[in-house]
């Protein structure tokens, strides 16, 4: 039977793992990323301002939080409503369903980051290994998503302070993440190719409702499958635009 509290700790819990995984992933693997393309740059660009205002070479603790913070905590919030939705329908592929999640999110919304207009990708160090290395960081999210997810659920249903107080960090996470994709999707026509981000609300709701209401589950694989087609078309043609 459905319940508000159960799918206010299915989403909890997905939010605070994305958060926390969004965190990891961006602020450190990230960073750890940016580190190897500029080890591998040529030395007079060493220095050199990137697309984002960081300097080739130079790695603060102050860049790393604001990349944590201002890049990480959106990205896993965003991440997390989506990986609320789909895991349900990925449970038939325990334990890989958070490497299969990252890659659904690898082609569905890669472009979004890894942009053949950014030229820092074929700038600084090897484009090949930029790209390699920065659709890793999607397969990381998912995976650490994952994994994160399974522990924080059974946690949170447990008994005793500890797990009531992660329960109410889990439902402001959730409430968090329900804000930021509300406040995201209405201010997205100012983008100006918005139609394949339109489809997170599609995504984040419908199978959640097929779900909800038993109604056959082709709807839900359509509505995904959709998504990873359109987003495919645009991250796989621009990896080949920057790899050319």
């Amino acid at each position: 039977m459905f319940s508000v509290r159960a799918l206010g700790r299915h989403v909890g819990a997905a939010s605070l793992a994305g958060i926390i995984a969004g965190v990891l992933v961006a602020g450190v693997l990230g960073r750890v990323a940016m580190r190897v393309s500029g080890f591998l740059s040529r030395p007079e660009l060493v220095g050199v301002a990137t697309a984002n205002g960081n300097r080739v070479g130079e790695i603060t603790f102050s860049g790393t939080v604001g990349l944590a913070l201002f890049i990480g905590i959106p990205a896993g919030i965003l991440g997390a409503v989506l990986f609320a939705s789909a895991e349900p329908w990925l449970r038939r592929v325990r334990p890989w369903r958070g490497v299969v999640f990252g890659l659904m999110l690898l082609l569905a919304a890669g472009f979004v980051f890894i942009d053949p207009t950014n030229f820092d990708f074929q700038r600084f160090g090897s484009a090949a290994i930029n790209v390699a290395m920065f659709a890793a960081l999607f397969v990381a999210f998912g995976a650490l998503t994952a994994w994160l997810f399974d522990r924080i659920r059974p946690a949170i249903e447990g008994n005793g302070t500890s797990a009531r107080v992660l329960e109410i960090v889990a439902f402001v996470a959730a409430l968090a993440a329900i804000a930021l994709s509300v406040l995201f999707f209405t201010s997205i026509g100012g983008l100006g190719d918005a139609a394949p981000l339109l489809l997170f609300p599609g995504v984040a709701i419908v199978p959640a409702i097929v779900r909800w209401r038993g109604l056959p589950s082709l709807i839900a694989y359509a509505v995904f499958g959709l998504a990873i087609l359109l987003g495919a078309w645009r991250t796989l043609s621009g990896i080949v635009e920057m790899l050319r």
